[in-house]
């Protein structure tokens, strides 16, 4: 079988300057009008966007290109798709290719959905009568029925994204390009547009699709590029390129995490001025870190009997904390709220479950929580400690980041469930 995608040792330059970069293109181009070709050597400002990546695709095949932020995917995309063209190497297609990169792309703002859909078509080779015919289709699966006559500006993005799918879609492309576009849709359009792919997919549509969601790449690709700061580290099965690149992720996290304590300790060793308070941790809630009410406050996680700031899904983790109370109270709580970094408040273990703290006055408080299974994701965490008389706060502020590692196996949305799965059979 013929490859329908060949790709050999693509690369792309690009300046972090904006000037230098058109000089540097136009002097490119002139160097090429005049027959002495372009050169791999940076100059200054330039990095690689894309560094001597090579794939080959035949009909029917599915491959996600992932990596991080920055690290190539769109410009692979846009240069498979021509928008842009390579440095060095070479690609070669064949079939009509269709894609969904740039939202907005090819709209006309000023003219209606309808009119946009006949335009859309007409670029990718459809006459009006042939997009006649299945115009009522792409409207019904693009869910604007009631906006479709309305001016695309009035569109909101995730609107502006239904129409464009649902166009490329439905003009039988023989090679399908997708960004990571669709995340601004809702999730019911998410998943009707997954659906599609699946289909497209099963009618022997090449599919190449750039997306940060694991669950996506391993449920539609059957392999995946790992792209990692311009270089293909690895080109595989799906579910096993994956598997490689989230083990990266959470190395890179705890690593992270690691050089982040180390400067809050570097910079708590060169000042002796008290902590301030930190408008950053105000994502997790009210802030009360003054220590006028209590004071050697300390927090510990032990994993295996070892302290750690980094656990690994499903772990046994230990909490020790103690405090010395400055003044006699009454009514002592302390809570312990678990938090994703982005702020999403995950749960809360406290001590008004039973009045755990009702008998202590004044003193020093130690406690241990033990939790058998600590089923979180993998990710980027906060413990934020309320410790309140009362209604009212003693301390309240964010007093463990850590971070949860994977083991090996693929997990999806917030927490993995513990479990026994047996098939039965007949």
């Amino acid at each position: 079988m013929k490859p329908i995608i060949i790709a050999e040792n693509v690369s792309k330059k690009y300046s972090r300057n904006a000037n230098a970069h058109l000089s540097y293109g136009l002097f490119d181009l002139v160097r090429e009008l005049a027959g002495r070709g372009g050169s791999l050597e940076l100059r200054k400002d330039e990095f690689f966007a894309v560094n001597d990546v090579s794939f080959h695709m035949y009909p029917g095949d599915t491959l996600a290109l992932i990596g991080r932020n920055g690290s190539g995917k769109t410009t692979l995309l846009k240069m498979l798709n021509g928008l842009i063209k390579p440095d060095a190497g070479t690609i070669m297609v064949e079939g009509l290719m269709q894609a969904l990169i740039n939202l907005g792309a090819g709209f006309n703002m000023n003219l209606s959905g309808r009119e946009n859909v006949f335009n859309l078509a007409a670029l990718y080779g459809f006459s009006r009568v042939q997009t006649s015919v299945i115009l009522d289709e792409i409207i019904d699966f693009s869910g604007l029925e009631e906006f479709i006559d309305s001016p695309v500006y009035s569109y909101s993005k995730g609107m502006q994204a239904r129409l464009g799918f649902s166009v490329v879609v439905h003009l039988r492309p023989d090679i399908l390009l997708i960004d990571e576009i669709l995340s601004v849709g809702d999730f019911a359009f998410q998943n009707k547009c997954f659906t599609k792919m699946h289909e497209l997919k099963k009618n022997g549509v090449t599919i190449v699709l750039v997306s940060h969601s694991h669950t996506h790449v391993v449920q539609l690709c059957d392999n995946a590029l790992w792209i990692n700061r311009g270089r293909l580290t690895k080109l595989g099965v799906a579910k096993e390129v994956v598997q490689d690149y989230l083990n990266f992720l959470d190395q890179e996290e705890v690593a992270q995490a690691a050089k982040a304590r180390q400067l809050k300790r570097d910079a708590a060793q060169a000042t002796d001025a008290p902590p301030a308070k930190s408008a950053a941790n105000e994502i997790y809630g009210p802030v009360y870190n003054e220590m006028d009410k209590v004071e050697d406050l300390r927090v510990e996680f032990f994993v295996h009997g070892r302290p750690t700031d980094h656990l690994q899904v499903h772990d046994e983790l230990t909490i020790r904390y103690s405090f010395r109370l400055r003044q006699p109270v009454t009514d002592l709580n302390v809570s312990l709220v678990f938090a994703r970094k982005d702020g999403l408040r995950l749960t809360t273990i406290s001590t008004l479950n039973d009045d755990l703290l009702k008998h202590i006055h004044e003193g020093v408080v130690r406690c241990e929580v033990r939790i058998p299974d600590f089923h979180f994701n993998p990710g980027s965490y906060v413990l934020v400690m309320p410790i309140h008389e009362g209604k009212s706060y003693l301390y309240r502020d964010v007093v463990k980041e850590f971070v949860v590692r994977g083991d090996g196996r693929l997990t999806w949305q917030l927490t993995d469930l513990t479990y026994n799965y047996t098939v039965l059979e007949e």
